[in-house]
C-alpha cells in the first residue's frame, strides 16, 4: 500500500511517501516557517517530483501530537481534509513514538523529548533492542529535572532525541554521567519517514482510524483554554 506521511508537530516540517519497508521520498523543511503556507506545496512537490499521482495515495500516516499545539492542529487537518477527498484511510501515530523508532534497535533507554515550553519537556522513555518498543515511561509533560530524577530508576544507557539537544544535554549529561548518549543529526529530529515507519505497525495491528476520531494529542491544555479559568 502506498502512504502518505505528515509530521508538522514541531518546527520542522516533513512529509513522506512510501510502502512498507520501503521509503520513496522524504521532503523536511527545517527553516521555523509557518507550516500552513510551507505544507501542502511541500506534499504537491513530493508528489510531483516522484511521479505520483494524488489519487494512487492509499492511506495517510499523520503525527498527532505531542509537539507545537498549531503545528499539530494544521497536520491534523490537512490529512483529514487529503483523506476525506480521497477517500483513503488515516492512521494517527505519536510523535515521540515515531521518534523513538529511529533508536529503535539499540538495547538502551530511548529518550525521545520536545521542548514544552514553560520550563518543560514533552518526554517518553523506551527500550530498544526487541523486534517491538518497550514503553517504560508514557508520553508525558514534566521538567527536566523530574524527568532526570526518572531515568536515575532505571539501568542502562540513555539515548537522547529531539528538537533542543543542547538544553537536553545541559540538563541531564551531568546528572548521567557515562550513561548519557544522543542520537546523531539528522536522526534526532523529527521526521515524516518515523511517522510512515510507525504508521504501517499500527495500520497493520490496529487498522485506520474513522476520520471523526483521529484527535490531536497534547498533554496539556493550550495556552488560551488554560487561561480560561483565569478570566
Amino acid at each position: 500500500m502506498l502512504f502518505l506521511a505528515i509530521d508538522t508537530t514541531t518546527a520542522v516540517c516533513s512529509v513522506a511517501l512510501g510502502r512498507e519497508g520501503e521509503l520513496l521520498a522524504e521532503y523536511l523543511l527545517n527553516i521555523k516557517k509557518t507550516h500552513s503556507q510551507r505544507l501542502m506545496p511541500l506534499i504537491i512537490s513530493m508528489l510531483r517530483d516522484s511521479d505520483v499521482d494524488r489519487h494512487r495515495l492509499e492511506g495517510i500516516c499523520v503525527a498527532v501530537g505531542p509537539g507545537s499545539f498549531t503545528g499539530i492542529r494544521i497536520g491534523v487537518a490537512t490529512a483529514r481534509g487529503l483523506a476525506h477527498g480521497l477517500s483513503i484511510p488515516l492512521v494517527g501515530v505519536n510523535t515521540l513514538e515515531a521518534l523513538a523508532g529511529a533508536g529503535a534497535c539499540y538495547p538502551a533507554l530511548l529518550c525521545p523529548l520536545l521542548d514544552a515550553r514553560r520550563s518543560q519537556v514533552y518526554a517518553a522513555v523506551y527500550r530498544g533492542g526487541a523486534s517491538v518498543l518497550e514503553t517504560v515511561e508514557p508520553p508525558q509533560a514534566l521538567s527536566l529535572d523530574e524527568l532526570g530524577r526518572r531515568l536515575l530508576l532505571y539501568s542502562g544507557e540513555v539515548i537522547v532525541l529531539g528538537d533542543n539537544l543542547p538544553a537536553f544535554r545541559e540538563a541531564l549529561a551531568p546528572l548521567l554521567g557515562r550513561r548519557y548518549r544522543e542520537m546523531p543529526l539528522p536522526s534526532a529530529l523529527n521526521r515524516a519517514s518515523y511517522v510512515l515507519q510507525r504508521g504501517f505497525v499500527i495500520w497493520r495491528e490496529e487498522g485506520p482510524v474513522p476520520l471523526y476520531a483521529l484527535n490531536p494529542l497534547y498533554l496539556r491544555l493550550p495556552e488560551a483554554q488554560r487561561r480560561l479559568p483565569e478570566q
